[in-house]
């Protein structure tokens, strides 16, 4: 890891919505140069990896208006304020899959776009799932979309799976040995 020194000098707030704020920062960097960067501000997110007692990974399809299409992916969700990474995983696979689980591993966390937004991602296995019934959020249309761990490699290499924090949650899982 490097010990450069990048300083902020300063942080113009440019943009803030529901979710995300924007800023313009201005950062002396290591050489002493003094460069703008913008940078989107994220309360980071949770990423749940779903399997059920047949070995199946609960996946779900759901349409992401930013990129215009239905996707298939895992179930995931922005924290609340305040709320700790493990209850928004617990949330989140209620409302999108309706069910809760026993067992939670933690699987680490990623950074999905470093260059430009703080987001950080929590990744979760779920297992030894039960039926909960939970409201899903108002704006989501979502069904379940269950495969078992050959169909979800399969998906990821030829293409039918393009969400990088589907892809990041199950790498980690497969590779480890857990899946």
């Amino acid at each position: 890891m490097s010990t450069a020194k990048y300083e902020l000098i300063k942080r113009r707030k440019v943009y803030s919505g529901r979710l995300l704020a924007v800023f313009n920062d201005t950062v002396r960097i290591p050489t002493g140069a003094v460069v703008a960067r913008d940078v989107v501000a994220h309360p980071g997110a949770v990423v749940v990896l779903p399997q059920n007692e047949n070995g199946e990974l609960l996946l779900i399809r759901q349409y992401r208006h930013a990129i215009g299409q239905t996707i298939l992916e895992f179930p995931a969700g922005t924290l609340e304020p305040e709320e700790e990474p493990l209850a928004c995983a617990k949330r989140e696979i209620a409302e999108e899959t309706g069910f809760s689980a026993a067992v939670w591993i933690a699987l680490g966390t990623v950074v999905p776009a470093p260059g430009f937004c703080g987001e950080i991602q929590h990744l979760y296995l779920a297992r030894e799932l039960s039926p909960m019934a939970a409201a899903g959020d108002d704006d989501e249309t979502i069904e379940l979309a269950p495969m078992s761990c050959d169909e979800v490699a399969r998906a990821v290499v030829d293409g039918r799976i393009i969400d990088a924090k589907t892809i990041a949650v199950f790498a980690r899982a497969r590779l480890g040995g857990l899946v």
